[in-house]
């Protein structure tokens, strides 16, 4: 459902939102502690960056860190600054002419799985997916 992009950005802002706002935390630190790849981070950072979720400085003690808090980002945002809104408008199978009117053999299922994706999604926020993070990784 998520691209790798997202699933990285996810896990990025995860690692982050159990980090103090007021510190910056490196890309090479994010990336060795949940195991990315850090050019790739790195782009997915600045696509955070671009949607105003996170702040970035460079140099000497810069880094990344989060905005506003845990709680008021929601999932979907993250989902929407780095991978768009096709994902919850594009026809499942890519025709370009699917459309309510003229729909495809999946449409009217696949609109309604994607209608329930998007809003959980948007109930979700970055502090409740965060907590799960200990799961997976032992030195978060």
């Amino acid at each position: 459902m998520l691209s790798n992009a997202c699933a990285y950005g996810l896990r990025a802002m995860m690692h982050l939102a159990r980090q103090p706002l007021s510190g910056f935390v490196s890309i090479d630190d994010i990336a060795g502690t949940v195991a990315l790849p850090r050019a790739f981070l790195r782009k997915v950072m600045n696509k955070l960056v671009r949607a105003g979720l996170v702040e970035s400085v460079r140099g000497a003690g810069g880094g990344v860190r989060l905005l506003r808090e845990p709680s008021n980002i929601r999932v979907y945002d993250i989902v929407l600054a780095i991978d768009g809104d096709k994902r919850f408008t594009r026809c499942m199978l890519h025709f370009d002419k699917c459309n309510p009117e003229e729909p495809c053999a999946f449409h009217t299922e696949w609109a309604k799985q994607r209608e329930m994706i998007q809003e959980r999604l948007q109930s979700l926020t970055l502090k409740d997916v965060a907590e799960t993070m200990r799961k997976f990784y032992l030195d978060v």
